[in-house]
């Protein structure tokens, strides 16, 4: 399938790009195009390493595909090269057999609350405002109304949630949002969309609530006792 022509994975310091070798290089291009049409806003204004495995790729077809990311995802690429240290006959060698495997922290996806990348922003997310991670994202301020906030892993916000907000990215419905006060215009995990109700109710106070899905439900609950 052709999602599976080509593939994203972060790292600390960029982007490894893995692509099959039987494809041609003009399927390729245009897998990468449509990848950065729904994933290139996670680097936005980055500056990346970018490395690749699978496909041999000669200095033109490098320099397409490096200007390519730039373009897509309004990101500096500063290097673009092949990544030497993959040994896939190594990985083919290991694939069958999965139980040997040593737990691994994976980058592109999120489970729950367990550990993964995360980005810390401090300050607040002003109405115009986009902040976008491809893991998890802490801020430790407020997101306005017309702010954005969108991560591939859990949400935080250390203040008041009161623009949009879209966790689980990539598509993990077990990605939660919490805040010390969670009065989003509208908030999204994964695919499942929820709004306020239209009804305003003065809250008073800071009320630390989480948001996670459950039978393609958004739920949400307060995660501290409350005192009287």
């Amino acid at each position: 399938m052709e999602e599976n022509i080509i593939s994203f994975k972060a790292t600390l310091n960029g982007l490894i790009l893995v692509m099959r070798e039987e494809d041609d290089f003009d399927v390729i291009y245009e897998s990468v195009a449509r990848k950065l049409e729904t994933s290139g806003r996670f680097f936005k204004g980055a500056s990346l390493d970018v490395k690749y495995r699978g496909k041999k790729l000669d200095s033109v077809q490098q320099n397409k595909i490096a200007s390519l990311i730039a373009q897509k995802a309004s990101a500096e690429v500063k290097s673009f090269e092949e990544d030497e240290t993959f040994n896939g006959a190594e990985m083919e060698a290991e694939e069958p057999d999965r139980s040997s495997e040593k737990p691994r922290m994976r980058l592109m996806y999120f489970k729950g609350l367990e550990e993964g990348m995360t980005r810390f922003y401090k300050g607040t997310v002003r109405s115009g405002t986009l902040v976008s991670y491809q893991g998890n994202l802490v801020v430790i301020g407020d997101v306005n109304p017309g702010g954005e906030v969108i991560a591939a892993g859990n949400v935080i916000v250390m203040g008041s949630l009161r623009g949009m907000v879209h966790a689980g990215a990539d598509g993990n419905k077990e990605a939660v949002v919490a805040a010390l006060s969670l009065q989003p215009t509208q908030l999204r995990i994964a695919d499942v969309i929820t709004r306020p109700p239209d009804t305003k109710q003065i809250r008073q106070g800071l009320l630390p609530e989480m948001a996670f899905v459950k039978d393609d439900l958004v739920f949400i609950e307060t995660f501290l006792p409350q005192f009287k």
